[in-house]
Formats: C-alpha cells, sequence, structure tokens
C-alpha cells in the first residue's frame, strides 16, 4: 500500500502531512487545508535522496548481521503529499444534480463481449498517452512492449526492471518459493543465479535471507555482452522477455541471444528446478564462489572429476588450465564448502564438461566454475537442469538454519530421485477459472493452475511445456511425462481430495510455510462463493442501536460534498474513500427505510443469522425512528452522482489512457487553493502524477490501483442499485476501472488480466512499476482489508449490473459483461480474505495455524513483500497503524474477514496501542477504527461508547478512515 499522509501536525514526515493542529486547521469552518505542494515536494525529495543513499545498504548490512530490521523505505517509494479533499462547514446541503462435472460450469474469459476490448481514447474518449524516462517498460521488455498491455504489479517484476535492464544486482531478483532467482550473473557470464534462502525472524520482521556467495550461477560464456554506442551511455539489457511465450500470471520467460544462437530459461513459481534452455553451438557454464568441498561427483558415483586451476577474471575471462575433460551422460554432483550445499546438475545428452578451482591457501575463499565443452548429440537444443538436492549436507552450513531446516526433510535421496524422475519443466503455465451456474447447487468456483497447457492441444508449441529426455533404453511411461511443482499449505489442503494429483511427503519451509512437491499436471484450487458479497451485514442492526443510528443519519445524510470533489479536483485515492463514505451513509438509510416497511421488503435485505424475535425487535424500532426522508435520499444520491461519474468525464484530475503500459492513470493535480473552492491549476499534457511517483500515492506508477478505484466503483455499485437508469448510462465508464485492476477478461487488448492479483499467493500486489527498481524484497502491500474492500465493490458492482441488465432490458453481452464482473469479484474477494487470514492476520488456535515462526509475536503484519513480513507501515511508526489499516474500512465483507476470535485477541492489545499513540490515534482515526474492532470482539455496548466519544470534526476529516458516524454506528450495531 502507498503511504498514507502522517496526519499529525505536530509529527511531520518526509512524506509529507495533513495538518490537524496548528495554524493549518480552521476550527470554524473545519476545513482539512492542503500542505502547500513547494513545501511538500521539497520534504519529498529530501527524504527520497536520503533513503537512496542509506536504506537498502543498511537493509542488506543488518540482516547479514542477524539484527531486526523494520521500517526502511524503498528509494523512490511515493510520498501520498496532501489530501484534497477538503471539508465544507456542517450545513444542510443543496440539490446537485456447483456440480462436480465441472465441464458443466459457467467459464469465460470474456471472449466475444465487445465492452472488454472497446478503446478507451478511441471508443471511450480518454486522452492517450506514451511515457518518459523512469515510468516506460525497460528495454528488456523487448517486442512485447509494442504488442499489447504490460504487467505493472507482478512478482517477477523486479528481473523485468529499468535497473536489471542496466545493472542487474541482488535487487534484481524474484522469489519462486522455494528459490530467489536473480539476473546478476558472475562477470564474463550471462545467465541466472539461484539462490536458496531461510526464514528468520525477530519479534516483528520475517524475512528471507541468503548469503549471495552461497548461490550458483547458471549461464553462458559464448554469448557477448551488449556492448554500448559511442553516443549511448548504456549497452542496452543483456536478455529480454521471450516473445515465444504469452504471460503467465505464474512465471515469466527469459531469452539471451538472438534466433540462432540462444540461451533461456523459464522463471516459474514453484519450480523444483531451473531450467536453461541452449541452441545452436551456445554451451552452458556454471559459476560458484564456493569451492567444491569433495570432486564432483559423475553419473550417481560412476566416476569423478578433476579440476584444474581457474584463473582470471580479466578481459578474456576466466579460464581454466591442467584440468582434465569429463565426459557426463546424464549428471552432476557437486558440493561445495561454506554454504554445505549439494547441487544436481542434469542434462539432456551427454556433455563433454571442465572444471576449475581458483588457487588459495583457504579453501574457504576460492571459487569454482564448470564449462560444457561439448555435446554428444544431435541438433536439438541442450536442456540442463540446476536444483538443490542438500542444503545441509554436513551439517556445516554458514548459516546455521540451513541445517534446522534440512531435518524437515526426512529422506534427501528419495527427493533425489524424484528430481531424476519428473523432468518435465513449465515454460507457459496457463491460470484459468471456472465459475459455477446461478442454479448449481453447490456455489463452488476453481482456480485452475494448468502446468501443460499444450500436452493436449496440437495446435500448440511443444516448448510450453519442455521436458529432457529419457535414455534410449528407458521406457518413456506417463510417470516420466508428469509434472512435479512445490506447493503452499493452502493449495495443498485444497488439492488433497483431487485424484489427479498426488501430495508426497517431500517437504521444505519457504516463507509461506510447510511447502510440499505436488505430482499432476493441473491443480484445481476449490472456492466456495456461497455468501454473495452484500450491502448489508447477516443481520439487521440491533434494535437498542437504531434510534442512536436514526440519529446520525439525519446528520450525516446532509453532509455536502466539497466543490472541489464535485469538479474532480482532487487525488483517486481520498476522493474515492470519500465518496464510498457518503454511499455507504446512503446504503444504511436505505436498509432502515427498508427494514421499517417490514414484510417481504426485510426479506430481500437477505438476513440470515438472526433470530426471529430480535428481527422483529428490529422492523418495531426502524418502524418507530426518524428516519432520513426518500427527498434526503435522493438529494444525497444526486450529489454522489454527479461526484462519482465527474471523474470519469471531465474531472479537473483527468484520467488519461497510458499506452505505454495499458492502464487508467491519472494526470494529477495542482490544487490551487486552501480550501474547498479551488480547482487543479494544470491540464494534459501538465501531468504532475506522470512523472513523479510522488505525487497521487504512485498512481501514475501503478500503485494501489485497486485501492484507489475500489473506491469508486463501490460508491458507482451504490448510485447504480437506487438509480439503474444512471448506471446503464454510465457502464462502459465505471468499467474501465474495474479493466485497470481487475480485468476478468483474457484477450482485452488494452489491459492486462488481473493486474494486482497473484494467484499462487492467493492475495494482490500493491506496488507498481518504481517498487521493481529499487526493493529487494520484491512487490509489497500494506492493506489486506483494503484490497479486500475493492474486490467486494467490484463484485457488488457486477452483482448490481447483472440485476439491472435482466430486469430493464439489457442487451446479453452486458449481462454476460456484468455477470462475469461479478462472479470475478465474488472470487477475487473470496480468496483475498482468505490470504489475509494466513498472511496478515497472524494467530494460533485448534482452527488456525500461524504462518511464521514463534519468534514473530505480532498480531498482524504491517506490510507484506515477496520475501518479507514487517509490522510497520510507509507512513507511520506508530503500533496502532500498522494493526488499523488491515481493519478498515468498516463494510459487510469484514466478518468474513476478522474471526472473532482473532479479534479478541487484537483488541486489547489495539487499544493499548491507541493510548500510546495519543492524540495522533484519535485526531486520525484510528480510536474509529478500534471502536469496530471492540464490537468485532463481542462488546458492543462498549464500542458505541467509544464511538461517540471520538470528536466529531475526525468523522468529517479524511483522516476518519472512510467512515461517518451513521456507518461506525451500523457496524457495531450488526456484529453478532
Amino acid at each position: 500500500m502507498a503511504p498514507r499522509p502522517q496526519e499529525d501536525a505536530t509529527q511531520k514526515s518526509n512524506y509529507g502531512s495533513v495538518a490537524t493542529t496548528g495554524d493549518s486547521y480552521d476550527e470554524e469552518e473545519q476545513q482539512l487545508l492542503p500542505t502547500p505542494l513547494v513545501v511538500q515536494r521539497q520534504e519529498e525529495e529530501q527524504a527520497r535522496q536520503t533513503r537512496k543513499m542509506t536504506g537498502l545498504f543498511l537493509l542488506g548490512i543488518l540482516v547479514l548481521a542477524g539484527v531486526t530490521v523494520w521500517g526502511v523505505s524503498h528509494a523512490n517509494r511515493p510520498s501520498s503529499g496532501s489530501s484534497m479533499i477538503l471539508m465544507d462547514d456542517d450545513s444542510s446541503s443543496t440539490t446537485t444534480t456447483a456440480t462436480t462435472d465441472r465441464s458443466s460450469r459457467y467459464s469465460t474469459s470474456g471472449q466475444g463481449i465487445s465492452l472488454f476490448v472497446s478503446s478507451p481514447d478511441q471508443d471511450l474518449g480518454l486522452q492517450g498517452t506514451h511515457r518518459e524516462e523512469d515510468a516506460t517498460p525497460s528495454a528488456i521488455w523487448g517486442d512485447k512492449a509494442q504488442q499489447g498491455p504490460l504487467p505493472t504489479n507482478d512478482w517477477y517484476l523486479n528481473l523485468v526492471s529499468h535497473r536489471a535492464a542496466s545493472r542487474p544486482d541482488e535487487s534484481t531478483r524474484a522469489y519462486s518459493t522455494p528459490y530467489i532467482v536473480d539476473t546478476a550473473a558472475d562477470a564474463n557470464m550471462m545467465g541466472i543465479r539461484l539462490h536458496w534462502p531461510v526464514v528468520k525472524a525477530s519479534s516483528i520482521n520475517v524475512q528471507m535471507v541468503d548469503d549471495f556467495k552461497n548461490a550458483v550461477t547458471l549461464g553462458t560464456l559464448d554469448l557477448a555482452a551488449p556492448v554500448a554506442d559511442n553516443d549511448s551511455s548504456s549497452a542496452g539489457p543483456a536478455y529480454q522477455v521471450d516473445p515465444d511465450y504469452p504471460y503467465s500470471n505464474l512465471g515469466v520467460s527469459l531469452k539471451w541471444g538472438d534466433d540462432d544462437a540462444y540461451m533461456k530459461t523459464s522463471i516459474v513459481r514453484g519450480m523444483p528446478f531451473a531450467t536453461m534452455k541452449y541452441a545452436s553451438g551456445v554451451l552452458p557454464s556454471l559459476f560458484s564462489f564456493n569451492a567444491p568441498a569433495s570432486k564432483p561427483v559423475v553419473d550417481g558415483g560412476k566416476s569423478k572429476m578433476e579440476c584444474g586451476v581457474l584463473s582470471g577474471p580479466d578481459k578474456e575471462g576466466r579460464t581454466i588450465s591442467h584440468g582434465t575433460t569429463t565426459t557426463v551422460q546424464k549428471e552432476l554432483s557437486l558440493h561445495f564448502v561454506n554454504s554445505d550445499f549439494t547441487w544436481m546438475l542434469f542434462f539432456s545428452d551427454p556433455v563433454q564438461v571442465e572444471c576449475g578451482v581458483t588457487e588459495a591457501d583457504d579453501i574457504h575463499v576460492a571459487e569454482f566454475q564448470l564449462n560444457v565443452k561439448s555435446v554428444k548429440g544431435d541438433d536439438e537444443p541442450l536442456l540442463v537442469r540446476l536444483a538443490l538436492a542438500d542444503q545441509c549436507t554436513t551439517g556445516h552450513s554458514n548459516i546455521h538454519e540451513h541445517c534446522e531446516e534440512r531435518n524437515a526433510m526426512d529422506d534427501s535421496d528419495g527427493y533425489v530421485d524424484l528430481l531424476r524422475k519428473y523432468t518435465q519443466y513449465a515454460t507457459n503455465p496457463k491460470v484459468s477459472m471456472v465459475y459455477p451456474q446461478e442454479d448449481d447447487e453447490e456455489q463452488t468456483a476453481f482456480v485452475s493452475f494448468d502446468w501443460s497447457p499444450a500436452l493436449d492441444d496440437d495446435d500448440s508449441s511443444d516448448d510450453d511445456v519442455a521436458r529432457i529426455d529419457v535414455a534410449e533404453d528407458e521406457i518413456e511411461t506417463e510417470e516420466s511425462q508428469n509434472m512435479m511443482m512445490f506447493a503452499l499449505p493452502h493449495q495443498q489442503d485444497k488439492l488433497k481430495d483431487d485424484k489427479d494429483v498426488e501430495i508426497t511427503d517431500y517437504c521444505i519451509h519457504s516463507f509461506h510455510g510447510k511447502t510440499c512437491l505436488v505430482i499432476g499436471k493441473k491443480w484445481n484450487l476449490s472456492q466456495d462463493l456461497s455468501q454473495p458479497q452484500s450491502f448489508t451485514a447477516r443481520r439487521p442492526p440491533m434494535a437498542s442501536a437504531i434510534p442512536l443510528l436514526a440519529k446520525a443519519l439525519a446528520t450525516d445524510i446532509q453532509k455536502k460534498i466539497p466543490a472541489n470533489l464535485q469538479i474532480g479536483a482532487a487525488d483517486t485515492y481520498f476522493s474515492g474513500k470519500f465518496l464510498a463514505k457518503i454511499a455507504r451513509t446512503i446504503m444504511v438509510a436505505e436498509e432502515l427505510k427498508q427494514l421499517a416497511k417490514g414484510g417481504d421488503a426485510v426479506k430481500a435485505l437477505g438476513y440470515e443469522n438472526v433470530t426471529a424475535a430480535d428481527l422483529e425487535e428490529s422492523v418495531s424500532a426502524a418502524a418507530n425512528a426518524n428516519l432520513p426522508s426518500d427527498e434526503a435520499v435522493e438529494k444525497a444520491v444526486n450529489g454522489l452522482k454527479q461526484a462519482v461519474q465527474v471523474w470519469m468525464e471531465d474531472g479537473d484530475a483527468m484520467y488519461v489512457y497510458d499506452k505505454s503500459w495499458g492502464g487508467l492513470v491519472n494526470c494529477g493535480c495542482n490544487y490551487t487553493a486552501k480550501d474547498s473552492t479551488g480547482h487543479c491549476s494544470n491540464s494534459y499534457p501538465n501531468c504532475p502524477a506522470l512523472f513523479s511517483v510522488n505525487e497521487d500515492f504512485g498512481n501514475g506508477y501503478y500503485n494501489d490501483h485497486h485501492f484507489h478505484y475500489g473506491y469508486h466503483v463501490y460508491a458507482a455499485a451504490a448510485v447504480a442499485k437506487l438509480d439503474p437508469t444512471w448506471g446503464k448510462a454510465h457502464f462502459e465508464e465505471i468499467l474501465l476501472y474495474i479493466r485497470d485492476f481487475a480485468n476478468p477478461a483474457e484477450d482485452d487488448p488494452f489491459f492486462i488480466n488481473f493486474r494486482q492479483k497473484d494467484w499462487w499467493l492467493g492475495s494482490s500486489w500493491a506496488s507498481g512499476i518504481v517498487s521493481a527498481e529499487n526493493s529487494p524484497h520484491g512487490r509489497d502491500q500494506e492493506s489486506s482489508s483494503e484490497s479486500i474492500a475493492a474486490y467486494e465493490g467490484m463484485a457488488l458492482y457486477g452483482q448490481v449490473m447483472s440485476e439491472i441488465f435482466r430486469s430493464n432490458g439489457g442487451s446479453e453481452e452486458q449481462k454476460n459483461a456484468a455477470q462475469l464482473i461479478q462472479n470475478a469479484g465474488e472470487l477475487l474477494t473470496v480468496t483475498e480474505v482468505e490470504a489475509a487470514d494466513r498472511y496478515w492476520h497472524v494467530w494460533d488456535s485448534d482452527s488456525h495455524n500461524s504462518t511464521y515462526p514463534l519468534a514473530y509475536s505480532k498480531l498482524t503484519v504491517g506490510m507484506m513483500y515477496d520475501t518479507m513480513a514487517s509490522f510497520a507501515t510507509w507512513f507511520s511508526q506508530n503500533d496502532v497503524v500498522s494493526y488499523g489499516i488491515q481493519l478498515m474500512p468498516f463494510t459487510a465483507v469484514a466478518e468474513r474477514r476478522d474471526d472473532k476470535e482473532w479479534a479478541k485477541l487484537l483488541y486489547p492489545v489495539y487499544k493499548d496501542s491507541c493510548e500510546d499513540a495519543g492524540d495522533f490515534c484519535i485526531d486520525n482515526g484510528w480510536s474509529i477504527v478500534q471502536a469496530g474492532l471492540c464490537a468485532t470482539a463481542g462488546f458492543q455496548t462498549e464500542a458505541l461508547e467509544q464511538a461517540f466519544a471520538v470528536p466529531p470534526k475526525v468523522f468529517l476529516s479524511d483522516g476518519g478512515m472512510g467512515n461517518s458516524l451513521s456507518n461506525t454506528i451500523w457496524y457495531i450495531a450488526t456484529r453478532s
């Protein structure tokens, strides 16, 4: 999640601030005034330069020293700047214009639905633009950059960043599970470097740690490194994204060389070994900073290699002298000093190899290289597989955790036998979804990982799944052609009843828990969708709270939408948050008005977890309450309509279509005033958000799109439900939001499929293209709850529009599109909820196991990275923020999101942390979150007292966690 403002004026941070005390807060007008942009940017630039020079260096030093590290920022992590939601005074508003047979299920990728192929600029009127400088795709994308939308938030983006293109290093890495892979090959060699990390934990940090000298480089010396032109400072990338393969959420394929002579690899989630393919005379080399602890073992012990002397590197590279050339039929076993690792190297054809070790008085500082001199075989490409067979061979690893983890695998010899047996590797794994039909008895969806999509498709390339040929004297069995991949714990749970896969006992400890080898070409991961998203909770507000709720609604429904929001002059995050807050107020009012009617109107609300007596009491209380009039609700809806649609039409801070990446980004706003009467002084092409990641939370750099746009979609869903005509008129415009952050259509030529989602983990990534340049830990996301809320909004929008098109004469195409949005939104929401419970909510019980080591003592994770979980946030060091950011906003899905047992553990800790933070907790709305958590834990009376103790101005601010008083009371009153 991008950093939120440091909203305590007495604690102004390098991220900028929204002042809530002192000169910048006008008590009479109750307005939040933005920090002057010039001051803000000076602070941001100073902080950015400081972090750039020190942050990552210190992080690496401290981690390798075993010191707890947290709160270290990316070099260019965006600042929020000032919020531009400027609150007017508290005056009344004026009118402003499943079955077991999956083949019978609903399965679609959006094909044939023209709504998913409409051009944002040519068909829908957005300004199109191309990006410049650091916002462009790197040269590694090659021809792919001209062939359609590109991934901006996928787990492997560090491997294809500008940094990787110019100076690959330890930061240009990706965690495939279980390997960390980077492209910082040894000097004079091109290729990949494989690391086997271990989990280290402290009370506030869990991290994958490795010593880069324990890694092994697999590559070649035969392909020359790019040479810079005389007038160019850059030599260009050593490799490119392989143009032969489409994108996959599960991996990326890289290629060195050209079509005649090349080396290529596929880096895929769960791969038990790395595979490199060599063609047209390009020969493999392997390098390690560790020397062999013993002679390399050939073909399971048939002979051992005699290594010569390794010299260099110099201008000619490294050379080997006085060694002997050895024939290897199938495999080599390499055991190294220092790391105590044993690696297996497998060849698809017999090869002649030589090895060398540098001369040194101490073997522990010597280095090793192995070169393939020739290949005995036909002209087919040579396939080489590299796998770690044992991470603590003799018990003397230089990182002791390797030996602790090694003991988790009882049979390392059996593991090596599996590596020999299952030789196929995936180059183009496919993720697909199968959704239930409306009349299915079981509402179960499936997320499928097809590791070998070409096996049953005669028209597909044989390279989609490649295998290493078995020897001529062996029988090629179905078993030998199967796939073997590592699976995470939640995947194993969902596969345990699948007869088409075998979960083995060969397991390792990864960052995400006990990770085991699974044999099978296709995984079908089931998801229960039997409880669709709703604007209402599972039960009505309790009767005793309804008079209080009605009183709060009488005020909140009259709240005036700030003038700058009515013209779209704000940032995309806080504007969306404010609009969703208004939407929640309206939907709570509608719920109570419908509840007051009784009878069928109550049945339509869909309550399912309430006794008849309690329901009758709530109906009676609503009927006797002084609820907002129909006119008041209509006035609020009309105001919300304008504020929602202005962003997609002629808002001051206009959206543009990014042709370089394929995405919906905002131009940004240079705001002109200190109150809500201002406007944006800039217009396209003067777009600050497209040239600085410190604008608009990095929206122009694809940070947090699901957070920003999810709030807007939720507001649109509420408006469409209450005004179907408006919903039909603006369907394609709102669809642009969804196509950007959660596009369910595979063949959309303008937006990437499921931009934020990591289907392997089940969670999403918030950080965009700049994070790929600066974070050695890969992708990150702060707020799991805002991610859930984004997909909840999508599901509700699809649900509302499906109902509208079915009952108000929509076309078949519109019906199909809306149904797909609802189905995908439900699936995204459910998987995100489960992932939050696995990776962000930290607790143990009879029914829930913590993912992390016991040393991590916090009950939540503040920031989740690909290889690190940290109790911290980008914008505050107060503990209450790391807790609270996982608990907002207050919507219906929160009941599934927050387990009651976990909430009972968290509540007293949260309360203490709020007290420790003092005025910061109260002034910035974190005490509102405390009230909601208190209710979830089962203390509703106390929670109501806390809600009414919150200063009214906090609910008016953007720091109020997107909650009105009425929605807070609703949330408290509907907890079980």
